[in-house]
């Protein structure tokens, strides 16, 4: 999601669970006690009027803002609010959804792109006997060439990895997108 969309997305939900539109700086002096209350975290009264608009501000609030105002409305932080996931989803364990992708399914040569956090991807080749080569990289520690053994893959659950080899190297495993999962599979045949 774009982060600028996703902000408007964190205010408007913002504003449902206050219950009204802060429009004064009353109301936006309210919205910081409530914040502070429910999270013990401070967003200060000229923050929050930026975000909101009454006040002109060209430039994007902290990570530690977001991050704030995420959590006031359930979320952990707001990457995991930039991905997607519900709020509270970090449960135990649960079963898979609809978008699991198996390696049964895939024959060499079939291709999986994958991304996830912000501006995090790679693309990677099925070789055969649960083994996958690297074929682009973006952001991440896998590099284009990297062979891995990996079962199964699903969106909003983190990418695990083993027996990774890279050239004379071997690392015995690997996890990505350990915040808030994966945000996407795209899957191209041969």
């Amino acid at each position: 999601m774009d982060k600028n969309r996703a902000l408007e997305t964190l205010v408007n939900l913002t504003n449902s669970n206050l219950g009204y539109v802060p429009s004064t700086p009353a109301e936006f002096n309210d919205l910081c006690r409530v914040i502070t209350k429910k999270t013990g975290r401070y967003i200060s009264l000229s923050s929050i009027k930026r975000i909101w608009g009454y006040v002109r501000y060209e430039g994007f609030p902290s990570v530690t803002t977001l991050n704030n105002l995420a959590q006031y409305n359930g979320y952990k932080d707001w990457e995991t609010f930039m991905s997607g996931r519900p709020p509270g989803s970090n449960i135990d364990s649960s079963y898979l959804g609809e978008s699991v992708v198996s390696t049964d399914d895939l024959r060499p040569g079939d291709r999986l792109s994958l991304t996830w956090g912000i501006g995090k991807a790679c693309e990677i080749e099925y070789i055969g006997a649960l083994r996958f080569r690297v074929i682009e990289s973006c952001n991440i520690k896998l590099e284009v060439g990297d062979t891995f053994t990996l079962h199964t893959l699903s969106v909003g659950h983190p990418i695990y990895l083993s027996d990774i080899q890279r050239g004379d190297r071997r690392f015995p495993a690997y996890i990505g997108a350990k915040r808030g999962g994966l945000t996407a599979i795209s899957f191209r045949s041969r």
